[in-house]
This record gives C-alpha cells, sequence and structure tokens, in this order.
C-alpha cells in the first residue's frame, strides 16, 4: 500500500518568441516577478549564488486565491534556453518536491511549459481538499503562461 500520491500539473502555451528571451525573463526574475503575475506574486529573490546557477537559492512570496506562500526553493537544474528545475526545500518538499520549466522550439515560436509535482500523504489527503489545490495550482500556471505570453509578444 502507498503511504503517497503523486500529482503532476501542467500547463503549457505557445509564445511568438525565441528560447533566449523566455531564458532572459527567468534570468531576470528578481525584476519580472510581480509583472509575471501582478495579482499573486510579491517578491523574488536569488540568493547565495547566480541567477539559474544550480545550486542557488531562492527565496519568493506569492498570494494565490488569499493563501499566503513563502516559498524557498534551490535551482537543482538548468539546460540554458531549454530547461529549469527548482527543488523546493523542507518543509515545501514534502507537498511539492519540484517545479520545471521547459522551453521548446517550434517552427518559429515556443512552447513553454510549466510543471508542479505534487506528493501528498495519505494523512495529508485526510485534512486537505486536494481538487481544491489541484484546481487553484492549474488556474495560477495557467494565468502565469498567459502573462508571460502577453509579455514577451510585446517586446
Amino acid at each position: 500500500m502507498a503511504f503517497s500520491e503523486q500529482h503532476i500539473i501542467k500547463s503549457s502555451i505557445e509564445i511568438e518568441t525565441t528560447p533566449e528571451k523566455i531564458w532572459d525573463f527567468f534570468l531576470n526574475l528578481e525584476k519580472n516577478y510581480t509583472k509575471w503575475h501582478p495579482e499573486d506574486h510579491v517578491f523574488w529573490r536569488w540568493v547565495n549564488g547566480k541567477p539559474l546557477e544550480v545550486g542557488t537559492k531562492i527565496d519568493s512570496k506569492e498570494i494565490i486565491q488569499g493563501h499566503k506562500a513563502g516559498i524557498k526553493a534551490v535551482v537543482l537544474e538548468t539546460v540554458k534556453n531549454k530547461k529549469i528545475v527548482l527543488g523546493l526545500r523542507w518543509p515545501f518538499s514534502i507537498v511539492c518536491p519540484k517545479i520545471e520549466w521547459i522551453i521548446e522550439t517550434k517552427g518559429s515560436n515556443c512552447i513553454f511549459t510549466a510543471i508542479t509535482y505534487y506528493k501528498f500523504s495519505k494523512a495529508f489527503l485526510w485534512f486537505h481538499n486536494i481538487n481544491d489545490i489541484l484546481n487553484m495550482t492549474k488556474k495560477h500556471m495557467d494565468e502565469e503562461g498567459e502573462n508571460l505570453k502577453k509579455l514577451l509578444e510585446l517586446k
């Protein structure tokens, strides 16, 4: 019998831009974070390292549907212009071990895909409505994709 359930939330959007412009957006996330989702994002800071460098720590805050989330993470993996993997730090890692941002070329456009991995223990499921969490996350990720598209297609 499994002690936890894994859920993967995925959101993809086609953007009329280059992989380099998407990468640059995330490289400069400290200044772009609140523009990316003005209603929800409060701040993003690169701590103890350079932006998008493996091992660099992140301190951020967002408010999603009234729920405050002070998120601490570390850059686990990067492939320039293609992939960024963030590992959430304890205690967040218990429920959400990692987040991935994938950049793929499609003709002269790009597909940006955000993936959030959840792992809910059976005990957690007793006290929380899992569908609310998953729906809220998907909605937020879809909004981030739409906002990224608007921001990058303006340039």
